[in-house]
């Protein structure tokens, strides 16, 4: 059996084998000889970091749906009609506000871009369908920004405002020379400053060598202002962030009482349970994250219902016995795991799951069924169109039997 990256289902195409092992192999597309009606793009057109870059976006949505209901029954033993009818979101490309470029290369031949599939060969994203215009228009100039610097820059991490106007950056050197790298970190400062509203320059150990300007962005979605730094996570799509937002304040809108907000960022899912009247405590193990969700905090009228705790969630669960009314949980890819039981037994009512990937949902959500758990509604966002990952937000009610 082989796996074709860049190939459509039906395509005739040449493949170049670049992995084999026992019970299958992969390969790319390096030329396409028959052609799906579905294709945009030839092999040698599609954005390095966009693995679906070549489907068709309507295609590609549904696509999406299908692998992800397949998904939640292969791992999770969840039945398709559980998840209803399964509204997909669509976003336009330009989305993406987030983003960490690679970098390869002094002078002028340094490349920004991203790691070709599977390798460690930075090739340029350089009309990537992904970036929101402000940042395409920008590349070029960080890149000879860059290149003048003579620095030596294994990477750059870039946030930009939803309005496209300001953007903060990090960049990361590579290992060398401590008095060498202070005089890089200089140099960046010094070339960069004039392209973004703030500068960090770390060395390859994290240690910060330099910053120029601001710390935090302001970042508007769902009608809240959020300060958040470039280091800090949040939602990278800007035509659907304040999208989640709103769509979870209606989902929890429905559940009185107080809420906990585990994995809570800067405050995304925590503006959405205030809006829905709720007290919230939100957990955030990230010191970056709750700095500026308490930042976040003073600038908003209704901060007194807003609580942070900086603290892992495992720690959180391991100090406190606290029940709610409900809980609402956006953990990393990897999701829940080991916490799925101890966080499922602190919800009296309901339990809302965002996740950005199907395979740990389906295996969490299998452990919150079988907690006592059903699935009440479920929905995807199209937050990565040109790849093909999704969004799921599925919102769970404890049973009638385990209310009392």
């Amino acid at each position: 059996m082989g796996f074709v990256a860049g190939a459509l289902p039906g395509e005739e195409v040449e493949a170049e084998v670049e992995e084999v092992r026992r019970n299958f192999w992969r390969g790319r597309a390096v030329e396409v000889l028959t052609a799906s009606k579905n294709r945009t793009l030839g092999p040698a057109e599609v954005c390095p970091g966009c693995d679906w870059g070549h489907f068709d976006l309507a295609v590609a949505r549904e696509a999406k749906r299908e692998l992800f209901l397949e998904t939640m029954q292969r791992i999770g033993r969840l039945p398709p009609r559980i998840f209803g009818a399964l509204p997909i979101v669509p976003s336009p490309p330009g989305h993406r506000i987030r983003n960490r470029f690679h970098v390869a290369g002094r002078g002028e031949a340094l490349v920004i871009g991203q790691f070709a599939a599977r390798t460690h060969r930075v090739e340029s994203v350089a009309g990537c369908r992904a970036l929101t215009p402000g940042t395409a228009a920008i590349l070029p100039a960080v890149r000879d920004a860059l290149a003048r610097s003579g620095a030596a820059v294994s990477e750059v991490a870039t946030l930009e405002d939803t309005g496209g106007g300001r953007r903060l950056a990090r960049v990361a050197l590579s290992d060398g020379p401590k008095r060498q790298a202070r005089r890089d970190a200089e140099a960046v400062v010094g070339t960069l400053a004039p392209l973004f509203a703030g500068v960090r320059v770390l060395d390859h150990e994290g240690k910060l060598l330099g910053e120029a300007g601001e710390a935090r962005l302001a970042i508007e979605a769902g009608g809240r202002v959020f300060l958040v730094s470039v280091d800090t996570f949040f939602q990278g799509n800007r035509h659907l962030a304040g999208r989640l937002l709103t769509d979870a304040a209606e989902a929890t809108r429905g559940t009185p009482g107080d809420a906990l907000d585990a994995f809570g960022g800067v405050g995304l899912f925590a503006a959405a349970l205030l809006d829905s009247g709720h007290d919230v405590v939100s957990v955030e193990g990230s010191p970056s994250a709750a700095r500026d969700a308490a930042k976040t905090r003073m600038t908003w009228p209704d901060a007194a219902r807003w609580r942070i705790v900086p603290s892992s969630v495992a720690d959180y669960l391991s100090s406190s016995p606290r029940r709610f009314n409900i809980v609402v949980a956006d953990p990393p890819r990897a999701g829940l795991a080991r916490i799925a039981q101890p966080l499922a037994a602190r919800a009296r009512r309901e339990f809302v799951y965002v996740s950005c990937d199907p395979a740990t949902l389906a295996r969490d959500l299998r452990l919150l069924v079988d907690e006592g758990f059903e699935v009440t509604d479920a929905r995807l966002y199209d937050l990565f169109p040109l790849t093909h990952r999704v969004e799921a937000v599925v919102t769970l009610l404890r049973g009638a039997r385990d209310t009392a």
